[in-house]
């Protein structure tokens, strides 16, 4: 059971329905990297997430599964207006905002590939980057960039740590929370320590955002406020 169990006051989660406007209710997919994009990645990730198989998106843009899989792998080139009419297919369409903040998945990515490489202190600075990042970002802007549900570090720890960085800056910016990050795979089944080095002391649970502990990550305030 989560710590913040023993809490009052959680913050209510919401559906996000009213921070932007789309035709037929359409989610928008964001694409805020500023190098060069895969966007065979983002078309198979925006697949996924709408639950939907190579042939059935296939049949839904009139071409092949073939088809499909080689412009997911960067096997095949394609315009960005059908890239766009692929998208619409799974509920998701490009759409640009005046920022270059990375979503959470584009965090995670980093993330991911810091601890593959075998440097943990550089994972555990980019996610207090992202803190920076979203402290300083428009509450408006905040919820469109954190809209979509990351792909995972490969780490647990760090998957639920960056769902309740999200939570925490969307509280604070009072704004309704996005429905993957309160999901329960984002909470560790028993409480356990984020840190940067293995001699950083455990944290008091009264020392740790109530974001945090709604996800038994024990990350100290303090280390929110270290830029």
């Amino acid at each position: 059971m989560p710590l913040s169990a023993f809490l009052l006051d959680e913050p209510e989660v919401l559906a996000l329905t009213v921070v932007v406007q789309l035709p037929d209710n359409l989610l928008s997919y964001l694409i805020t990297k500023e190098g060069a994009v895969d966007f065979g990645h983002e078309l198979r990730r925006a697949r996924h997430e709408r639950g939907m198989s190579l042939r059935r998106l296939a049949e839904l843009g009139n071409t092949s599964p073939a088809a499909i899989s080689q412009i997911e792998t960067g096997a095949r080139g394609v315009t960005v207006d059908k890239y766009n009419a692929l998208l619409m297919k799974t509920r998701h369409r490009l759409i640009t905002i005046p920022t270059l903040a990375q979503t959470p998945d584009e965090v995670a990515e980093s993330i991911a590939r810091a601890l593959d490489e075998g440097y943990p202190q550089k994972a555990y600075r980019l996610l207090i980057g992202y803190s920076d990042v979203l402290r300083v970002l428009e509450p408006s802007l905040i919820a469109i960039v954190t809209r979509t549900k990351p792909s995972s570090t490969g780490d647990q720890l760090y998957d639920a740590a960056l769902a309740a960085l999200v939570e925490h800056w969307l509280v604070a910016s009072e704004l309704p929370l996005q429905p993957w990050v309160v999901a329960a795979e984002y909470v560790l089944p028993e409480p356990l320590h984020l840190a940067e080095s293995i001699f950083d002391p455990v944290p008091d649970p009264q020392e740790v955002p109530r974001a945090f502990l709604s996800h038994n990550v024990l990350f100290p305030s303090e280390a929110l406020e270290s830029i």
